[in-house]
């Protein structure tokens, strides 16, 4: 039906056969692209690949990729999950995941006026910080596209709030107090929120410790133990009632008690009826014989991050 097409072989390609199954290549478009690029070259272009040849590893941010998750609670700048693919010349691949190489750092900051602690950076996040003249300029002056952190972002919204208030700046408080926008439209209101939260943590600390309190209580079988009498003529000895000596002794000598615990609770035993501490598990024991339901981190995360 048409001119048949005639078939040249390049001189490093080896013989041409008479009937190719596809069009033949004279030479590879790119030696590191795979498929159809190299399945019908000779011998000799073979020899100069790996029998497992590796595509080259591109980084998130050039792909233009969407940030992970992980990466909106730390600073990882440019580095990123990542994946490269191994491929042999079967035809079969194999997909490899990279996991960013981060670190626990704890950052001063004289522009939050207070030091972050354990906070998750890369190699990269370091770099750039060093590049940048130190944590508060690179927060600064480091832009959203090349940041990729909504914790880095939430950071720099503070730095400008201290900025305007520096009143705010002053007490030293950690940064995450003055995070939201309302929390910033009312500083003393957020001021006391954080206070009134810290004082309750400690009563919710000191109440779920009381059991491991060295104050214990007898048990109602020995709250009433046998009393010998005093020998006719001997001297009885007085009470020493030091908690009446001051009414502050007094009510903290009471608080103390009121943490109190019987023996069996603050020293239980596995062996012993009633011996398990319940809260230490899943909220009060949890469900018997159930597993429970791994969730991805983004699980409720149903709209956009803020990148």
């Amino acid at each position: 039906a048409g001119r048949p097409r005639s078939i040249t072989a390049h001189p490093g390609l080896g013989p041409s056969s008479a009937a190719p199954r596809g069009p033949r290549l004279s030479m590879p478009k790119n030696l590191s692209l795979f498929g159809a690029y190299l399945q019908n070259v000779g011998a000799k272009l073979r020899k100069g690949f790996k029998r497992q040849q590796i595509t080259r590893i591109i980084p998130p941010k050039a792909y233009g990729r969407t940030p992970s998750a992980s990466s909106q609670m730390a600073l990882f700048h440019d580095d990123d999950f990542n994946n490269y693919t191994n491929k042999k010349w079967s035809g079969r691949w194999n997909r490899r995941k990279l996991t960013a190489t981060s670190f626990r750092k704890d950052f001063e900051s004289d522009a939050l006026n207070s030091t972050i602690y354990n906070l998750k950076v890369t190699g990269s996040a370091l770099y750039a910080m060093d590049d940048a003249g130190g944590f508060d300029d690179y927060i600064l002056r480091t832009s959203p596209e090349e940041l990729r952190s909504a914790t880095g972002e939430k950071m720099r919204e503070v730095m400008y709030f201290y900025m305007k208030n520096p009143e705010a700046k002053s007490w030293a408080l950690p940064w995450k107090v003055f995070l939201r926008k309302r929390a910033r439209a009312d500083p003393a209101y957020a001021r006391y929120v954080h206070e009134a939260k810290k004082e309750a943590s400690g009563r919710g600390m000191a109440a779920q410790h009381a059991k491991f309190s060295p104050y214990y209580l007898p048990t109602q079988a020995l709250m009433h133990p046998a009393r010998q009498e005093f020998v006719e003529g001997s001297i009885q000895p007085k009470l020493n009632l030091w908690w009446r000596e001051g009414k502050a002794l007094e009510g903290a000598f009471r608080r103390r008690l009121g943490e109190a615990k019987s023996f069996e609770r603050a020293h239980a035993d596995h062996r012993e009826p009633h011996s398990f501490r319940y809260g230490q598990t899943m909220g009060g024991g949890g469900r018997q014989n159930t597993t429970p339901r791994l969730r991805s981190k983004v699980h409720h995360f149903r709209m956009l991050r803020p990148y």
